[in-house]
């Protein structure tokens, strides 16, 4: 698992992180949604110690991370810029993983090798952006990690490898129980992967959430009465949002779902259906009222 817990951390006399508090279940895909410059980055090189926050606390594996070798050996971190020497070849760099991380699975290592096809015997250097990511990757899957943290790890992959790369991580999941935080600003990729998501916006946490719960506790419904819309419907607080084309008012509501349907049965409408919201839909809805960047996030 993963748990931060009310964290600080400014840079260059900005302060980047806002109290911020996050909470990734073992065994669980957490996607980490936010546009550029939200403070994802951040957030993840706190959580793995390359930064040292002012305020707070980071547990991995139910203990402190902050100079936790023990439990650092047991993370797979994959940055959103990959510094390797740029004079290695990829053989040195794959040797030094395979020397250093004592649960190294070579096995693993093969299988990978073989579905991404990265050419050995070249130097860091002549690798692309997408080419270094899909190294990164498969290091960090080779060391058989408890925790697999990954910052935008599909940026500069083509479809095809974008996908296989989405594959790996759910049969990481499925087979290892691995626990996975996976930041994006591509909403759509974390809604096919991830089982519960976190909303960044310039350093806070403003929504945390299963994917499962948020679907089902905001829905839309569409109803029409006889004689117009009572008022005790078009006031109530559970309301995000409400439209009307004519009789017919189309209202997105948030939580008390059952009882809100309840309440208008009662008014006996001429018309009353749900439809189902995609997630893009209710972060939407959700979200629009706090000034979140929306048209930063590839929908």
């Amino acid at each position: 698992m993963i748990k931060g817990l009310n964290i600080d951390k400014y840079l260059g006399g900005d302060k980047i992180l806002n109290d911020v508090n996050i909470h990734v279940k073992k065994g669980s895909i957490y996607g980490l949604i936010g546009p550029n410059g939200a403070g994802k980055t951040t957030l993840l090189k706190t959580l793995v110690d390359i930064y040292v926050p002012e305020s707070g606390e980071v547990y991995i594996l139910d203990e402190n991370i902050q100079e936790n070798v023990k439990v650092k050996s047991k993370i797979g971190y994959v940055a959103d810029s990959l510094n390797f020497y740029p004079d290695f070849k990829l053989a040195d760099v794959i040797d030094f993983y395979r020397n250093t991380y004592e649960n190294w699975d070579e096995g693993r290592y093969i299988q990978l090798k073989n579905i991404f096809k990265l050419d050995e015997k070249k130097k860091i250097k002549s690798l692309s952006k997408g080419m270094k990511a899909q190294l990164a990757f498969m290091l960090n899957i080779s060391i058989s990690p408890e925790v697999l943290i990954l910052d935008e790890p599909t940026s500069g992959l083509d479809p095809v490898i974008k996908r296989k790369v989405l594959d790996i991580i759910i049969d990481e999941v499925a087979e290892n129980e691995t626990t996975v935080l996976i930041s994006s600003h591509h909403l759509g990729e974390l809604e096919r992967i991830a089982d519960h998501i976190g909303i960044i916006h310039e350093g806070e946490i403003l929504l945390e959430d299963s994917i499962d719960h948020l679907k089902s506790n905001v829905r839309k419904i569409q109803v029409a009465f006889k004689n117009g819309i009572p008022s005790e419907i078009e006031n109530n607080p559970d309301i995000l949002r409400m439209e009307n084309r004519g009789k017919v008012y189309e209202i997105i509501v948030n939580e008390n779902i059952d009882i809100f349907m309840e309440e208008i049965r009662s008014y006996n409408p001429i018309l009353l259906e749900t439809i189902d919201m995609s997630l893009e839909e209710i972060f939407i809805y959700k979200m629009g009222g706090v000034g979140y960047g929306f048209e930063d996030i590839i929908l």
